[in-house]
């Protein structure tokens, strides 16, 4: 049996950075939460525990890797991660909205610095990599877009579409279960004038057109901070937001599905 464990929205926060507004930043964008540093570092190393202790045999994070985006933050994410007994190959990053506020080029160049050991199975910057898994093939994909503090959105341009299409019309992915990985699912938090701009994923219906289309596509995302489940669409609550326990989210292979395995809790 193949399990495949997600996580998503870790929001770390950096003790020290270079940039003299930050603190200020990373408050605001902090949506109430507690913003200590610490706290949020243990909480991702306590969910890798989980992650590890849960036998999976890949793990996805649906983006949010950090508050803004700092190069910082990036640090010490790529520390907490190292700590972790998980082969490199065996990780998928992608980038969320918050991955993309301070530069335009933070994620990129996290790639090529503290991520580097994970990118080959993670999201190239602005782009896709399709990391095959034997029974599961994984499309992580980069829908970030640089943009003010006060948005939230997410876009999948026609282009990156056509170029997923391309991917899904190949036989070879025919008899396998995908799943295709990007921070914003195709629908906005709130289905409201102002979330639909602020919020939502730009060319959200590429993504339904998608897996209407290819019934072996799967979708895992984040952003939204809570469980979602939805007929071939999962989404994962937030790291930053878990309590005593970690919520790890289990999926398995099952007679040619990825089946909901509920949670793990070391």
């Amino acid at each position: 049996m193949h399990r495949v464990a997600h996580l998503s929205d870790i929001h770390l926060i950096a003790p020290i950075s270079t940039r003299s507004a930050y603190p200020f930043r990373s408050r605001a964008v902090g949506m109430g939460r507690a913003s200590d540093p610490s706290l949020r570092s243990r909480k991702l190393a306590r969910a890798l525990e989980a992650v590890v202790a849960s036998g999976a045999d890949h793990l996805v994070i649906s983006g949010d890797l950090t508050e803004l985006g700092d190069d910082a933050e990036f640090e010490l994410f790529a520390e907490v991660l190292a700590d972790a007994p998980l082969a490199s190959d065996r990780v998928t990053l992608i980038p969320g909205n918050h991955d993309a506020y301070t530069t335009s080029d933070g994620f990129a160049r996290a790639l090529e610095g503290p991520l580097a050991p994970w990118a080959k199975a993670s999201a190239p910057s602005g782009g896709l990599r399709v990391v095959d898994r034997g029974p599961v093939v994984f499309i992580a994909v980069d829908v970030t877009r640089f943009q003010t503090m006060v948005k939230s959105g997410g876009e999948l341009t026609k282009d990156m579409a056509r170029r997923i299409d391309a991917l899904l019309s190949d036989e070879a992915l025919g008899s396998k279960i995908v799943v295709l990985v990007i921070h914003h699912p195709p629908f906005p938090k709130r289905d409201t004038a102002a979330f639909r701009y602020l919020d939502s994923l730009r060319g959200s219906e590429h993504v339904t057109d998608l897996m209407a289309r290819y019934p072996n596509v799967y979708l895992m995302h984040g952003h939204h901070h809570r469980v979602i489940d939805r007929p071939r669409l999962f989404g994962a609550p937030g790291v930053a937001d878990d309590g005593d326990l970690p919520r790890v989210r289990i999926y398995d292979v099952k007679d040619g599905q990825l089946a909901n395995g509920g949670f793990f809790n070391a």
